[in-house]
């Protein structure tokens, strides 16, 4: 059996949005029950160089849509980089969410050999499909899903692996 580029790519996006989305309830749980200020969570880094939680959340969201999109061989929606409360976050998730979705499986299918290109900067990067998702797209998102985890679950709300990984999609039970 052969596992497909969309088998590889559109359900493990969803899957970690889908985490990343239960991690937001919790973490807006967290400051209406303390009655603390969501923006200190919102705010939270661990160093003064590093994306804050709500930018984590941004860019998990453009790279689970960049993904889609490029794969797809279509253009991906574009995310203004703005603060954002925990419920605009949220329907920043859902939005990545309803797009990868949404894209033709078999367009992304029929590209595991075609070059995506995109630029980067003053760079020109270019990638088989495959090798971009598994190589450099999946990473990307993976950091950006964790360290948005990662920051919440520091700020002191209780998260466990489970928040993190999702809804795991067709698990068979019994």
């Amino acid at each position: 059996m052969s596992l497909s580029l969309s088998e590889a790519s559109i359900p493990v996006v969803a899957q970690m949005l889908s985490g990343l989305a239960g991690v937001i309830d919790k973490a807006a749980a967290f400051t209406a029950e303390r009655k603390t200020a969501p923006r200190a969570l919102i705010d939270a880094r661990f160093a003064p160089d590093m994306y804050a939680f709500g930018k984590q959340v941004q860019v998990a969201s453009m790279w689970g849509c960049f993904i889609a999109g490029k794969l797809a061989g279509v253009e991906a929606p574009k995310f203004v980089d703005a603060d954002r409360s925990f419920d605009e976050l949220k329907a920043l998730v859902a939005q990545a969410v309803a797009f990868a979705n949404s894209v033709d499986k078999a367009a992304i299918d029929a590209n595991a050999q075609a070059i995506v290109s995109f630029q980067a900067g003053p760079n020109l990067r270019k990638f088989k499909g495959k090798d971009f998702l598994l190589h450099f797209a999946l990473p990307h998102f993976f950091f950006h899903c964790t360290t948005a985890y990662d920051l919440i679950r520091h700020s002191g709300v209780t998260l466990a692996k489970r928040d993190f990984m999702g809804v795991v999609p067709n698990e068979i039970m019994g």
